[in-house]
């Protein structure tokens, strides 16, 4: 393997999400516009010591005040089901490279369980960086992406802002916003349970399938959901009530945003704004203590290569 290899994993908001259906598989069919942000992790693999048999995770918490020290205490992330260590398995069990144990150093600056995305992008970027001689074509890889979990796949795709179907794997480059977009995130320090606001819709298995909006040469008004919806909202603010208010402060904060929406089943809400001077200045009228607010370019600065 050589290394270290390195690569970035930027971090996502729903631009919309549109939930269609339940599949008979149990997940939900989604619909929706997707943009990766310039907020991110940096991720990088080397090979273990000698002596050790299994893969590692190390990690650096950049996450700043007041989710600082959030990482050391969430068991999903340290253990072996951390989907960057996932990925790695997955990657084996596909190629049988590496054959030895790595260490997966992540620089953490996307929180998580906050509907950015961050572990699926730490998981694509091993990917990438395990990939990066080709050894598995590209629509093999998305496979392995999409079985890792909704949003990876995404993550693989060069574009920065996509339509999305399916469960997420079903990908359509979209023009999206005017450069110079700077988006404002807003983590009330809530956490929301991604199964309970799904349950909270009442869907049955049935129709409901993103399939025929990739098959137009353009999507029905009807289908497609405007910048600012998400159909986990309201599920998600029936689960935590101060939501609605947390909402409800973004939108009349000065400058005004654009748009404001949740991203995922939340809890992080985005605003957007024309330039990265009104989105500092939102930023600043929008302290609170325990809430995390950050400032990002709507789409990444640099491509996330792996090197």
């Amino acid at each position: 393997m050589g290394g270290p290899f390195t690569a970035q994993a930027p971090a996502k908001i729903n631009l919309s999400l549109r939930v269609l259906g339940k599949r008979p598989d149990g997940f939900h069919e989604l619909f929706g516009l997707m943009a990766k942000i310039g907020l991110r992790d940096d991720v990088r693999l080397s090979p273990a010591e000698a002596g050790r048999d299994l893969d590692e995770l190390a990690y650096e918490d950049l996450l700043g005040p007041p989710l600082g020290g959030t990482l050391a205490l969430d068991g999903g992330f340290l253990g072996p089901d951390n989907l960057a260590l996932r990925a790695v398995r997955a990657f084996r069990r596909e190629t049988g490279h590496p054959g030895f144990p790595v260490v997966v150093c992540l620089a953490k600056r996307v929180p998580l369980r906050a509907g950015l995305g961050g572990g699926s992008s730490d998981a694509a970027a091993v990917l990438r960086i395990l990939n990066r001689r080709g050894l598995v074509a590209h629509g093999r890889l998305a496979i392995l992406a999409r079985d890792l979990g909704g949003d990876v796949p995404f993550f693989l795709e060069d574009g920065p802002i996509c339509w999305a179907g399916g469960v997420g794997e079903r990908l359509r480059p979209h023009a999206g916003p005017r450069p110079g977009t700077h988006v404002v995130l807003v983590n009330p320090g809530l956490q929301v349970s991604t199964a309970a606001a799904f349950g909270r819709l009442g869907l049955t298995t049935g129709p409901g399938s993103s399939i025929s909006l990739f098959a137009e040469p353009s999507f029905s008004p009807s289908l497609v959901p405007p910048i600012g919806h998400n159909d986990l909202e309201e599920a998600a603010m029936g689960l935590h009530p101060s939501l609605a208010g947390v909402k409800a402060i973004i939108a009349s904060v000065s400058p005004a945003p654009d748009s404001v929406g949740l991203s995922g089943s939340g809890p992080t809400f985005w605003a957007l704004y024309g330039g990265q001077g009104l989105a500092a200045r939102a930023a600043r009228s929008l302290a609170r203590p325990g809430w995390w607010v950050a400032v990002a370019p709507l789409l990444p600065e640099d491509p996330p290569e792996a090197e």
